[in-house]
């Protein structure tokens, strides 16, 4: 009889002991009479709209030492907003950050905007992992990270999204200002695709407002996406001529480019905010390079560089300055952009 109980306890416990070996969800534990998953006392639930992206950490954008940018993995941030109403997959915008960092009263209204018209958003948030304040971004000295990162983060962000189920691989766009508009200049490129790509990234379009073209490829060879590049007439910080030099040369090559300038309007025009003045560091550049022989030069000062045997040189020390910019814009010239970039996806993805 013993021996029989002691067989019964032993089957039971082979049965029970399992369960309470499966893994709890990220913020919970299992209770040890029950083996039922609780929460942590004082642990913050995991919020299912954060992920983290499979990106590197790049010191330098210099063309030459392409063969070094995917030594440094890097887990970077980033994070999911859906709309309220729409069925799945849906289209999604991947909003990209300007040098300015985030801040809810305009980018955090942009992304709302983008959700309200029925797109899913991916926003990649490039500093945090890098030791930055998301708040502060690259601040007045514009340093602290490459364009380099922030294209492979914004690589990583497509192949995530490519991936997911819920997301329409052949209706997906980048979004950005500034920054975050210039690194969709790299974006427009084969040469820095297959450098950084690291698999079928190609996408819709992109919409850069007031982006920074200061190094681009001489004679490009251009990606599929079609691109809506909006310029502010009297913007001194991002230059506007370096884009549509850059602009013209990637239209000659075959790509899909609608390029146009908002009237009257500064950097950061749609900010809905008083215009305001301060200085900053500027990149007045217009670098061109050649990706096969790494010839170099300066549109501006006629400065020339060979990558691989002189690094940067002396190319941008005419160009790189503290210089007055002006920011801000009015509700009309806000209200004008958000019609335009109806117009593009209603014209590029057919909502």
């Amino acid at each position: 009889m013993k021996r029989l109980l002691f067989l019964l306890l032993a089957t039971t416990l082979l049965v029970i002991a399992p369960l309470t070996t499966f893994a709890c969800p990220e913020g919970q534990k299992a209770n040890s009479r029950t083996g039922d998953c609780e929460p942590i006392p004082g642990r913050k639930k995991a919020d299912p709209n954060k992920i983290k992206l499979d990106s590197y950490d790049i010191e330098s954008t210099l063309p030459s030492t392409a063969s070094d940018w995917n030594k440094n993995s890097l887990k970077v941030d980033a994070t999911w907003s859906f709309p309220a109403e729409g069925k799945q997959p849906y289209p999604l915008v991947i909003y990209l950050l300007s040098s300015g960092g985030y801040w809810s009263g305009y980018d955090g209204k942009w992304i709302k905007w983008f959700n309200n018209q029925g797109f899913a958003t991916l926003w990649v948030n490039q500093y945090t992992a890098r030791g930055m304040s998301l708040k502060k971004g690259l601040g007045t000295k514009q340093s602290g990270m490459s364009d380099a990162s922030y294209v492979s983060d914004t690589y990583a962000a497509i192949r995530t999204a490519k991936a997911d189920p819920r997301i329409d691989p052949e209706r997906i766009i980048t979004f950005g200002m500034s920054w975050g508009g210039g690194v969709q200049m790299y974006l427009m490129s084969q040469w820095f695709q297959k450098q950084l790509g690291n698999g079928e990234v190609n996408i819709a379009g992109h919409i850069a407002l007031g982006p920074a073209c200061y190094l681009t490829v001489e004679k490009p060879v251009p990606t599929s996406g079609k691109m809506l590049m909006l310029l502010g007439e009297n913007d001194n910080w991002n230059q506007p001529t370096p884009c549509r030099n850059y602009a013209k040369r990637l239209q000659q090559a075959g790509a899909s480019i609608t390029v146009e300038t908002v009237k009257d309007a500064n950097h950061g025009w749609d900010f809905n905010k008083p215009a305001k003045s301060y200085r900053a560091v500027v990149f007045h550049c217009d670098i061109r390079f050649d990706p096969e022989t790494m010839d170099a030069r300066n549109v501006g000062d006629g400065t020339r560089v060979n990558f691989s045997r002189d690094g940067w040189g002396n190319l941008w020390d005419k160009c790189t300055k503290k210089a007055k910019v002006t920011t801000g814009g009015t509700k009309k010239q806000l209200n004008w952009t958000r019609e335009r970039v109806r117009k593009y996806l209603a014209d590029t993805l057919g909502i």
